[in-house]
C-alpha cells in the first residue's frame, strides 16, 4: 500500500469463526430454537449477527431483522412493528406470529440486535416465535444490562444457545489491523493500539479512523506508524461516551481521575472519589483493579476512554483533579523510584509549586524513562526555581540524550562551578560526549575535574575512532578494581565499550566479564538508572554478533526484543528491533532482517543522538542485496549515502561490507570482492580481527577465496575462535574447490548460526559433485543446501544458487549467465563488467555447454530470469 492509500471502510470479521459457526449450524438443528449472543459493548455482537444473517440468507433462509432501542421500548411492540403484515393494529402480535408460523419453505430467521432494550410485549413475542413456531431467533444482549425475563429464559431453559463474546486476543487484533489497514504496522504502533482498545474491535476501528483523520497514523517506509497524540474526533467521543453509558456522577468522578493518571493505587483513587464510587465503577466493568507488588492499582478497563474523558473534561475540573492527586501523592509513602516523578508531574499540572529537590528528582526519572519532553519541562522549572548547577547539569543531560549537543553545550556550567565530586563527574562525562558528537559546540578549556568519569566515556570515543586496543586498555583499567568514587553511569559506559571491543577481538571471556560488571552495577542502581540494564544487554548482543557467536546472539536478542516491546518506548523498541535485524541478517534470515531493520529505522527517526542510522541503513542495503533484490538495495543505498556519517572510523568496515553486497546484487562480483577486501583492511588497521575475518569471509563468498584464504588462516591462529577457524576452513575449501571440505564447512557454519554461509558451501559442493559425476554425494549436498536455504527465508546469493542441474558454473560464469538471462546483450555485459566481448562470449559458450542449453531463452528458463 502506498503512503497515500487509505484503508478499507469496513473491516473484516476476525476471531469470531467459532461463534459464527455456532449460529449458522444451530439454525439447521430443529431442536435448537435460537442463539443469544452476549457481550460488552463494542466487541462485535452486531457485526457477528449481520455476518450470520448474510450466510443464512445465502443458504435460503428468509431472514428478518429488528433492533431494540430505548425510544422503541416505550411503545408496545415498538421494535417489531415493521414485521407485521398490513391489517388491524389491534392484531399486530397475532399477525406477526402468523407470518413467521406459516408452514413450508426454509426455516425463517429473526435477528434482533440489542434485545435487552425490547419492551415487554416485544420480548414476549420473540419468546412466542422461538418456542411455538419454526422461527430461529438470533438475539444480541449487552452484558451487564437488565434483560427482559423471557429473553433470559431462552438460554436458561436451554431453548436457545448462549454465545459469549469477549475482547479479541493480541494475535487477532494484529490480524484485524493488518487486514483493515492493508499493510503491516511497527511494533510500538501495533502494541499501542492493542493497549488502547483492550481488544475491543469497535473502539479499535474508531481509534484508527480518528488517527487517520488527525494525521497521527501514516505510512512510513511501508509501515503504518502512530506518532504523537491521538486527536479525539466528535465521532470517537460520542461513540465512547455512549459505550461507557455513565449516568452516575460518582462513577464519572472515578473515570475522570483515572483519565488524568493511571494506574493509580486504590487508596489514592478512593481518597478522592470515595470507596463506593470505585466499587460501582468496577461493577459496571469500567474500571479494573489489579495487584502490582504490594499495591492494588486501579485502571480503566479500556484505556482509550481516557483520551475522550480528558478531551471533554472542563479545565477547572482537570486542574482540581491534579491538585487532589498531588495532595494525595504527597501523603503517600514514596517507596518506588517513579513516585518522585509522579509527584512532580502532579504538582506541575495542578499549577502548584514544587521544591527544587522534587523537580530535580522528577526530571531525572523522566529522562531515564525516555520521557524527554516532560524531563525538559521539569528541568527548566528547576532552573527557574533556582536549582543552580544541578539544574543546569540535568537540563544539559536531557538535551544531550536527545542529540541536541549545541543546546547542551550552551547550558553546561563552568568547571569551577562544579564544586562537589558528583557534579564534577557529571560535567566531565557530559563534556566528553559533547566534544565528540558535536565538537563545534563544545566549550573550551580541556578536561575539568572528574577525569576518571570522563575516561569512561572516552573508552567509547577511542573505540569509535578505531583504536580497539586502547579502548580495552582504558576500559579494563577502570573496571579492574571497585571504585566507589566512579559514578555508576561511568561504569556502564566503560563496561559496554569493553564488551564491543572484546567482541571485535574475539575475546568472549572478556565480553562476559564486562557484561557481568555492567549488569551488576545496573541492577544495583536500578532505581536511578532504570535503562542501564537493557543498555548493557543490548550492547552484549552487539558484541556477540561481532564475535560470530550468532546462536547466543539470537537467543539474547529475542529475549531483549520481547521485553522492549512491553515498554512501548519507540527508542528502546527501535534499538532492539535493529539488533534483531542485524542478527537475522548475519544468520541469513533475510525476510526477518528486512522487516526488523525497516521497523527500526521508522522507530528511531528523530531519536538518533549517536548518529547510527547510517549503520542501520547499510544493514538494510545488505539485507536486500543478499535477497537478490537489486532495486531495493539501490534504493536503501541511495538513502544511506544521504544520511550523515557517524563519527569515527570503526563503523566504516561494517558499512563497506554492505556496499560490497550491493555490488553482488548488481552482479558485479569483482567490485564486490574489492570492497569486501577493503573493509577487511580497514578493520585490520583498527585492530578488530573479528570484523576483519567477517569481511574476508564475505570476499570469499564473492568469489575471492584465493585472496582471503591466507589471511583467514593466519587469523585462525592469532585469534583462535570458533568462527575464525570456520571461516578459514571455508576459504580453504572454496579456494581448493573441494566438495567434501565444503560440506564439512557447511555443517560447521550452520552449527555456529551462520546459516546462509553454510548453505552457500553446501550449494557449491553440490555443483562440484555433479560436475564430478558423484550423484549420490551430490544429492546429499543438495538436500543440505535446500534445508539451510529454507531456514534462511528469502536469501538468494550467487553461491547459494542450485540451478544448473548437471554441471557447475564458476562465479564469473554464473555472473555472466545471470546478466544474459536478464536480457542484457553480450556487449552490455562486457561493458558492465569491463571485459572484452570475446571473453564474455567464451564464458557464455562454456555456460551453454555445462547447462546443456542453447540460446538465451532456454538459459533464462534454467536460471529463473534473474533481474540485472
Amino acid at each position: 500500500m502506498g503512503p497515500d492509500a487509505r484503508p478499507r471502510s469496513s473491516w473484516p470479521l476476525v476471531g469470531r469463526a467459532a461463534a459464527l459457526r455456532v449460529v449458522t449450524e444451530s439454525a439447521a438443528q430443529p431442536d435448537v430454537e435460537g442463539v443469544v449472543v452476549v457481550g460488552p459493548p463494542g466487541v462485535g455482537r452486531t457485526r457477528l449477527v449481520k455476518e450470520a444473517a448474510t450466510r443464512l440468507t445465502a443458504a435460503g433462509h428468509p431472514v428478518s431483522s429488528a433492533t431494540g432501542t430505548r425510544a422503541a421500548g416505550t411503545i408496545p411492540l415498538g421494535a417489531l412493528l415493521h414485521l407485521a403484515p398490513p391489517g388491524d393494529a389491534l392484531g399486530t402480535f397475532s399477525r406477526i406470529v402468523a407470518r413467521f408460523g406459516a408452514p413450508g419453505g426454509r426455516r425463517p430467521v429473526l435477528v434482533v440486535d440489542d434485545a435487552h432494550l425490547l419492551d415487554s410485549a416485544s420480548a414476549a413475542l420473540v419468546y412466542q416465535l422461538a418456542v411455538h413456531t419454526r422461527t430461529f431467533v438470533v438475539l444480541t444482549v449487552r452484558q451487564g444490562q437488565a434483560v427482559p425475563d423471557v429473553v433470559t429464559a431462552l438460554w436458561k431453559e436451554r431453548v436457545a444457545r448462549r454465545v459469549e463474546l469477549g475482547p479479541l486476543g493480541d494475535d487477532e487484533i494484529d490480524t484485524l489491523l493488518e487486514r483493515g489497514l492493508g499493510g503491516p504496522l511497527d511494533a510500538v504502533t501495533r502494541r499501542s493500539l492493542r493497549r488502547l482498545s483492550a481488544g475491543n474491535p469497535l473502539v479499535l476501528y474508531e481509534l484508527v479512523q480518528s488517527a487517520l483523520e488527525g494525521g497521527s497514523l501514516r505510512t512510513v517506509d511501508g509501515l503504518w506508524h502512530l506518532e504523537g497524540q491521538l486527536r479525539v474526533t466528535g465521532r470517537l467521543g460520542d461513540l465512547i461516551e455512549a459505550q461507557m453509558d455513565v449516568d452516575d456522577a460518582a462513577v464519572l468522578s472515578v473515570l475522570e481521575v483515572l483519565a488524568c493518571k493511571e494506574p493509580l493505587s486504590q487508596p489514592v483513587v478512593e481518597s478522592i472519589t470515595g470507596h463506593t464510587a470505585v466499587v460501582e465503577a468496577e461493577r459496571r466493568g469500567l474500571v479494573m483493579l489489579e495487584r502490582s507488588g504490594q499495591r492494588i492499582q486501579a485502571r480503566l478497563t479500556i484505556p482509550a476512554y481516557a483520551g475522550v474523558i480528558r478531551a471533554r473534561m472542563p479545565r477547572a475540573r482537570h486542574r482540581a483533579i491534579w491538585e487532589s492527586l498531588a495532595e494525595s501523592l504527597a501523603k503517600t509513602p514514596r517507596r518506588r523510584a517513579d513516585d518522585a516523578l509522579e509527584l512532580a508531574v502532579s504538582r506541575q499540572r495542578a499549577g502548584l509549586g514544587s521544591s527544587v529537590g522534587e523537580l530535580l528528582a522528577g526530571a531525572r526519572q523522566a529522562a531515564e524513562h525516555l520521557e524527554f519532553d516532560m524531563a525538559e519541562r521539569l528541568a527548566m522549572a528547576t532552573r527557574e526555581a533556582g536549582g543552580g548547577v544541578d539544574a543546569d547539569l540535568t537540563l544539559a543531560e536531557v538535551l544531550a540524550w536527545q542529540g541536541r549537543y549545541e543546546a547542551a553545550a550552551g547550558i553546561l556550567p563552568e568547571p569551577e562551578e562544579c564544586a562537589d565530586e558528583e557534579s564534577a563527574d557529571r560535567r566531565a562525562m557530559l563534556q566528553e560526549r559533547i566534544d565528540y558528537w558535536h565538537r563545534e559546540a563544545a566549550p573550551a578549556g580541556g578536561h575539568p575535574p572528574g577525569e576518571r568519569a570522563a575516561e569512561a566515556v572516552s573508552t567509547w570515543i577511542v573505540l569509535l575512532e578505531g583504536n580497539v586496543a586502547r579502548s580495552i586498555a582504558v576500559g579494563t583499567a577502570l573496571l579492574a578494581l571497585p571504585d566507589p568514587q566512579l559514578p555508576p553511569r561511568a561504569v556502564t559506559w566503560a563496561a559496554t565499550a569493553v564488551m564491543v571491543a572484546a567482541g571485535l577481538t574475539g575475546d568472549r571471556r572478556l565480553v562476559d566479564q564486562a557484561a557481568a560488571t555492567g549488569l551488576g552495577v545496573a541492577v544495583e542502581h536500578r532505581n536511578t538508572l532504570p535503562r542501564a540494564e537493557a543498555q548493557v544487554r543490548s550492547v552484549r548482543c552487539v558484541a556477540l554478533v561481532l564475535s560470530g557467536a550468532l546462536v547466543d546472539a539470537a537467543a539474547a536478542v529475542e529475549a531483549g526484543y520481547q521485553e522492549a516491546v512491553q515498554t512501548q518506548l519507540p527508542q528502546t523498541v527501535g534499538i532492539w528491533t535493529g539488533l534483531r535485524g542485524i542478527v537475522a541478517k548475519a544468520q541469513g534470515r533475510m525476510t526477518l532482517a528486512q522487516q526488523a531493520l525497516r521497523e527500526s529505522i521508522v522507530l528511531l527517526e528523530g531519536h538518533d543522538p549517536l548518529r547510527l542510522q547510517r549503520l542501520y541503513l547499510s544493514e538494510l542495503v545488505g539485507a536486500h542485496a543478499m535477497a537478490g533484490d537489486t532495486a531495493g538495495a539501490d534504493q536503501w543505498l541511495t538513502r544511506m549515502e544521504e544520511t550523515p556519517a557517524p563519527p569515527g572510523a570503526l563503523v566504516d568496515p561494517w558499512i563497506n561490507r554492505n556496499r560490497a553486497w550491493a555490488a553482488v546484487a548488481a552482479s558485479d562480483l569483482p567490485l564486490a570482492a574489492e570492497r569486501a577486501l577493503t573493509a577487511a583492511k580497514e578493520a585490520r588497521r583498527a585492530g578488530a580481527p573479528l570484523l576483519e575475518a567477517h569481511a574476508l569471509a564475505d570476499a570469499c563468498r564473492m568469489g575471492a577465496a584465493g585472496a582471503a584464504r591466507d589471511r583467514l588462516a593466519e587469523l585462525a591462529v592469532t585469534t583462535p575462535t570458533p568462527v575464525t577457524r570456520a571461516f578459514a576452513a571455508m576459504a580453504a575449501a572454496h579456494a581448493a574447490e573441494d566438495p567434501d571440505l565444503l560440506l564439512e564447512s557447511a555443517a560447521t557454519l550452520a552449527r555456529l548460526g551462520h546459516t546462509l554461509a553454510g548453505a552457500e558451501c553446501a550449494a557449491t559442493s553440490y555443483r562440484l559433485l555433479v560436475a564430478a559425476g558423484r550423484r549420490t554425494a551430490a544429492t546429499s549436498a543438495q538436500t543440505l543446501a535446500r534445508e539451510l536455504l529454507t531456514d534462511c527465508g528469502g536469501a538468494r546469493t550467487p553461491q547459494s544458487d542450485l540451478s544448473g542441474g548437471d554441471s557447475t558454473l564458476t562465479p564469473r560464469e554464473l555472473q555472466i549467465a545471470k546478466l544474459v538471462a536478464s536480457g542484457l546483450s553480450g556487449r552490455a555485459v562486457a561493458d558492465r563488467l569491463d571485459l572484452s566481448l570475446r571473453t564474455v562470449n567464451n564464458h557464455l559458450g562454456r555456460v551453454y555447454t555445462k547447462l546443456g542449453v542453447s540460446g538465451r531463452q532456454a538459459l533464462a528458463q534454467v536460471l529463473g530470469s534473474t533481474e540485472a
